[in-house]
């Protein structure tokens, strides 16, 4: 194994950091994820380690990847890089790594192939406004060209009946933002990834071409 660690090779928090760690489960779930790279907690991306890198980048077949810190143990806020292209990949993760530095932290980096949907969003295992568990929340929002990365476009919310998966509250009444069927999705997907980490979760995502992706997975301190 090289320095370089393909996203799902381990779930080892001291290694990939925590959304690493909780990527790698939700992959093992059976829940589609973006396929991607892993810098461990450590490992400063220096010369040879770039060519590493670029040369797994090209393997891979990436257009442009997503960059997010990944620390032992999850802040409320984590940086997030991108989309950004082979030629601004190692600048990019020197970057991160040199601002974890400041802040005295070590973070793995996670490198995952940048997608492109019609929606995206957030569940929530709880109601996270509320905190009633017995309440599944899911945020839609439609996935513009920096969705990944967030903006100020408020979402539309349905909110799911935990036990049954009933949809309880349709915010937007006059058209339903996603489809029943990808409602049932989101809601045994944050069930499902609950259950393994035996806390209550909040999941990113995305709708690519009818395809579920988890694009990171959270633990909920309430």
């Amino acid at each position: 194994m090289g320095s370089v660690l393909l996203l799902g090779d381990s779930d080892n928090p001291d290694l990939v950091g925590e959304l690493g760690a909780n990527l790698t489960k939700t992959m093992r779930a059976g829940l589609a994820v973006a396929h991607g790279l892993v810098v461990p907690i450590g490992k400063y991306v220096g010369y040879g380690m770039s060519n590493e890198l670029l040369r797994k980048f090209d393997e891979l077949k990436f257009d442009k990847v997503i960059l997010c810190a990944s620390l032992r143990e999850t802040p409320e806020k984590y940086e997030v890089i991108g989309p950004v292209g082979r030629n601004n990949l190692i600048s990019a993760i020197n970057y991160i790594q040199d601002n974890a530095k400041r802040r005295g932290e070590q973070s793995a980096i996670i490198i995952q192939e940048y997608l492109d949907g019609e929606f995206r969003g957030k569940v929530h295992s709880l109601n996270p406004y509320t905190g009633e568990r017995s309440e599944i929340l899911i945020e839609v929002k439609l996935w513009a060209n920096n969705s990944v990365l967030g903006n100020d476009e408020e979402p539309d919310m349905i909110l799911v009946d935990k036990k049954d998966g009933t949809v309880s509250l349709e915010s937007n009444e006059e058209e339903l933002v996603l489809e029943a069927s990808e409602v049932q999705k989101l809601y045994r997907a944050a069930k499902k990834m609950e259950k393994i980490l035996k806390t209550p979760v909040t999941l990113d995502w995305g709708l690519v071409n009818g395809v579920l992706y988890i694009l990171r997975t959270r633990q909920i301190n309430m």
